[in-house]
């Protein structure tokens, strides 16, 4: 025998279930974006990368591209430098985490400046494009830097956020990325030799 408060209940059930799925799906939604505040967070320009994570690529050619010179009119086109090691990094002036690896890069630059492995910098979400020839000229950084106004390579890249760099093979494949700005020459040169694209050494 059915009594009055079974039926009630047994019309309510379905409510109930979907109330669950619901609160569920939110809580997991609010979970993923606590997650993800450790790593990344809004800028002036774009996302900024403030935790570093390896992320390997296989079967991947780098995308290639012509970007005008942050020094000069020049263009620097990325297939120029086949048959070098090319570690593209993929910066703001307005990133936080971009100006402390800056000194990094610089002496990353200058320590294997006698080797088959180049920096190459990509400068993006910028307001003005004098803003990252200051950024330049504020840390001393003379390896070739462009600057990607449309913002399509940073996009071809798939770039989350800056800091980002990306190591790519003489042959051009892509090999993998770091997300979030390199600790130490040590640590840039251990990133190269770990994904293979050449074996570095730092006294």
């Amino acid at each position: 025998m059915t009594t009055p408060s079974s039926s009630v209940w047994r019309a309510r059930l379905p409510a109930l279930i979907v109330a669950i799925l619901v609160f569920g799906f939110l809580g997991l939604v609010a979970y993923a974006t606590q997650s993800s505040r450790g790593s990344s967070e809004l800028g002036i320009g774009g996302r900024i990368n403030t935790s570093g994570a390896l992320v390997r690529f296989s079967d991947r050619m780098a995308p290639d591209f012509s970007l005008p010179s942050l020094r000069d009119d020049t263009t620097v086109r990325l297939a120029a430098f086949r048959g070098k090691v090319v570690i593209l990094n993929f910066w703001g002036s307005w990133c936080p985490p971009c100006r402390d690896e800056a000194p990094i890069l610089r002496a990353f630059a200058q320590e294997y400046a006698a080797s088959d492995v180049v920096l190459l910098g990509v400068d993006v979400w910028e307001q003005d494009w004098n803003d990252g020839r200051a950024f330049l000229d504020q840390f001393g950084i003379d390896y070739p830097n462009v600057y990607d106004a449309r913002g399509t390579v940073t996009i071809d890249y798939g770039v989350s956020g800056v800091p980002e760099t990306f190591v790519i093979d003489r042959q051009g494949r892509l090999l993998g990325k770091y997300t979030g700005p390199v600790k130490s020459v040590e640590h840039l040169a251990q990133l190269v030799t770990e994904l293979g694209a050449a074996s570095l050494t730092t006294p």
